[in-house]
């Protein structure tokens, strides 16, 4: 908008306003005053409105880098939301995977165990394998020393000495 037309058009009411005060009409000497002010706040309106429209680019421009930063932290806030739940989700994994070795070292340990106890098992009876023979004889020595005729009594120290020496075997294990 041209200022410099409203700039003239006050002007012209002003001196207008002077020819009807000479000439004594007041009632339009007070309607051109009143005209003319009304206009020069409009134009001082318009300056302002002008140096304000001057800062719209920079203003729109911080409010277009403000909206990129909300997007921006909108987008990382559901980021650390996701993390957040992840970080969870391997917690909970990590409890049962502590769990998990726990039981795992255990059964292993019960695994150590047994598998010496069998080592002990496997000794032992290697053992009575070796001293059978010399048992044998020593229990037909006897028994033809002490007259023992029954063969199935002959034997029944040694049986009695092998399931001592197997706790796993089933006719030894309480019902």
């Amino acid at each position: 908008m041209n200022t410099d037309t409203l700039e003239e058009l006050c002007s012209t009411l002003e001196r207008q306003a002077a020819i009807f005060e000479i000439c004594g009409e007041t009632i339009d000497v007070d309607l051109h005053l009143k005209a003319s002010a009304g206009l020069r706040e409009a134009l001082a309106e318009i300056q302002r409105l002008r140096s304000d429209a001057a800062m719209l680019p920079e203003v729109l421009a911080e409010m277009q880098r403000l909206r990129s930063d909300a997007d921006l932290h909108l987008k990382t806030s559901d980021a650390l939301r996701d993390a957040l739940a992840e970080i969870e989700r391997l917690r909970c994994n990590a409890d049962l995977h502590l769990k998990t070795s726990d039981a795992l070292r255990d059964a292993l340990a019960e695994i150590e165990r047994l598998r010496s106890d069998a080592d002990a098992l496997s000794l032992a009876n290697a053992e009575t394998e070796r001293l059978r023979p010399e048992a044998d004889a020593e229990l037909h020595r006897g028994k033809v020393d002490h007259g023992m005729s029954n063969p199935a009594t002959t034997f029944w120290a040694i049986d009695w000495f092998l399931k001592l020496l197997d706790p796993y075997n089933k006719k030894n294990k309480p019902k």
